[in-house]
């Protein structure tokens, strides 16, 4: 079969032939829209801006043009020669307050406050347009005045400087008119910003003042101003910067920078909301494209249909009459050499070779994961839950409360623990920190009868197991040592400890559970090792044969598990325990859990 007769072929080269030049289209007509669009409306609001900036900017001059001209007044030049106490000082201070009042409202479209401070009398003189937040002024003022006037001030020019006073954010600018005697003003952040709420910058845009270290001098509740990452890209912008990411939408951000202050006038707005004044890319892309493709997509499918869609739904019939036992359905002959004419060769081939055939794999599949299931799943023992709810009971009973809610965690963290069965692996750490809290329970049951130990190293720690696959080595010991043991006054101990493999350091550690119990029988004990006592009695003794059958997929043929008693009598279970695993065998189960899980899906959907 020659390519160019393929149907993938003809799907591939019809589609793009049909669609590819208006997308093209589509594509080149809203790059440069936008472009275009993002250029205009940036220059346009980048000149506006610039505009409303020497507008604040000749305010603040003038503001501090006022200030030096305040020398001429008299009541100021009379204020460092009159006493205090003097009527005349009276006068002339409260006609200073009148004239600083009356030029406030005068030069009120930004000016906050005037105020003049004479180091002689200590005292501020001002007048301010909001009286809300007076106090604080006169205080901040004050006590900068008292500080800083009689080192004398330095002349920084033009330069306003950046205060807090209540909260606030506001500029300073001070004149030194001799004799310790200076003029201010104060004009607040917000109401330089106010000059940019002319913008039209959207729901999802914003205005505001930075200071020279990317800082917002005003209150505000916008979120990109939150991100320290995205404010860490406005610390040097200056003009005009598209293309700003922040939550997957990018943004413009235009600046302007004072001439007499330290801060920035910034307006940012999302590069989308700028499409809402372009009523034809609007149409365009609203009306006509949905259109467009809709019809293409007519076209298209009515090709599919004669192409793809017809061959396909004879194959899906014939393939129904066969599964309702039809076993002389046949497709008829296609004449072209495409894939479906393959397709309908094959299916007659095997609709005559189907009646011999007996499929089971699928049911002996379901079989085998349930056997598997079974056998591997770790399960709870009734007696052990039980027995902690009782002694639960009983130290209620006995209003032991801190006993109860000590025992109350342990068997929380144990069951909690317990949740990880289905995990492949987990750190031999939180094994043995499982198996602290089942010995823990157990001393609470068994008062006095009951020590442990464990040392195991941390370099130990992080090397990784079967989930529970040391906790019934312990149960064992404590159900059959424990209870079978011959009282003589000194308490059950158990034994866990750790260390390097003398034959292979490094590559192997050995974990030994040991007891100052009976011990095993012989014959069990021979069992044991041979593999042989579990495999008979893997319906009562569900834990081991879980922990060698695990252990064995775990680790393939590394490392062993051995069974002894001690010297001085006692059960000892060896545990040579490898530090890399079979990788295979995980890679193995996550594949089988995501086809188990997508059968469960496929069950629920029907």
């Amino acid at each position: 079969m020659r390519f160019w007769q393929s149907v993938r072929f003809k799907i591939v080269v019809g589609f793009f032939l049909v669609l590819l030049p208006i997308v093209a289209f589509v594509i080149y007509n809203n790059l440069y829209a936008i472009r275009v669009v993002k250029e205009q409306i940036s220059s346009h609001y980048n000149i506006l801006l610039a505009e409303y900036v020497r507008n604040n900017d000749k305010s603040m001059l003038d503001y501090y043009h006022y200030l030096i001209n305040l020398e001429r007044e008299q009541e100021i030049q009379a204020l460092p020669l009159l006493e205090t106490s003097s009527d005349e000082y009276t006068l002339s201070k409260t006609r200073l307050r009148e004239k600083l009042a009356i030029d406030s409202i005068f030069y009120s479209s930004l000016i906050d406050t005037f105020f003049v401070y004479s180091d002689k009398s200590g005292e501020l003189v001002y007048a301010t347009q909001y009286v809300y937040n007076s106090l604080d002024k006169l205080d901040v003022l004050s006590a900068w005045a008292k500080e800083n006037v009689p080192k004398g001030i330095p002349d920084r020019e033009r330069r306003w400087d950046l205060t807090r006073i209540a909260g606030q954010t506001f500029l300073m600018k001070t004149h030194d008119l001799g004799f310790k005697t200076i003029s201010g003003a104060l004009i607040q952040a917000e109401a330089l910003q106010s000059v940019m709420n002319n913008f039209d910058v959207g729901q999802d845009g914003a205005t505001f003042l930075l200071d020279a270290d990317g800082r917002v001098l005003t209150e505000t509740e916008y979120a990109p101003l939150k991100d320290d990452a995205f404010m860490a890209k406005l610390r040097d912008l200056n003009g005009v910067k598209t293309g700003l990411d922040y939550n997957g939408e990018s943004y413009i951000v235009l600046t302007q920078p004072s001439q007499y202050a330290d801060i920035r006038y910034t307006l940012m707005m999302k590069e989308s909301y700028i499409l809402k004044n372009l009523p034809f890319f609007q149409k365009v892309l609203n009306f006509w494209m949905p259109l467009s493709l809709a019809v293409i997509l007519s076209i298209y499918l009515l090709f599919l249909q004669r192409v793809m869609f017809q061959p396909f739904v004879r194959l899906i019939r014939g393939m129904r009459k066969l599964g309702q036992g039809q076993f002389d359905t046949r497709l008829p002959a296609l004449a072209d050499s495409s894939e479906f004419s393959f397709l309908s060769g094959t299916f007659n081939k095997m609709a005559e070779q189907i009646e011999s055939l007996k499929i089971d794999v699928y049911e002996e599949q379901l079989r085998l994961q349930r056997a598997e299931y079974k056998h591997l799943q770790i399960q709870i023992n009734p007696h052990f839950y039980m027995n902690s709810l009782n002694i639960i009971y009983n130290l209620a009973a006995l209003k032991d409360f801190k006993t109860v809610q000590k025992l109350s965690l342990h068997l929380a963290d144990y069951f909690r623990f317990l949740m990880l069965g289905h995990r492949t692996v987990v750190r031999l750490e939180d094994e043995i920190r499982h198996i602290e809290h089942y010995l823990e329970i157990q001393k609470i049951r068994y008062v006095n009868k009951l020590e442990y130990a464990i040392d195991v190293s941390q370099e130990y720690m992080s090397w990784e197991i079967s989930p529970l696959m040391l906790q019934p080595f312990i149960e064992n010991s404590v159900i059959h040592g424990l209870n079978k043991r011959v009282q003589d006054g000194t308490p059950f101990r158990i034994s866990i400890r750790c260390e390097d493999d003398a034959d292979e350091p490094g590559k192997y550690a050995l974990l030994s559970i040991e007891d100052n119990g009976p011990g095993f029988p012989d014959a069990m004990l021979a069992e044991l090792n041979a593999s042989a006592y579990v495999a008979r009695s893997a319906a009562n003794h569900l834990g081991i044969w879980n922990v060698l059958r695990r252990f064995k997929m775990l680790y393939g043929g590394k490392g062993d598990i051995v069974f002894r008693n001690g010297e001085k009598g006692g059960a000892c279970v060896l545990v040579k325990l490898p530090r890399e695993r079979d990788r295979s065998f995980e890679i193995e189960e996550n594949a089988a859990a995501a086809k188990e899980e997508k059968s469960d899906a496929d069950d629920a959907g029907r």
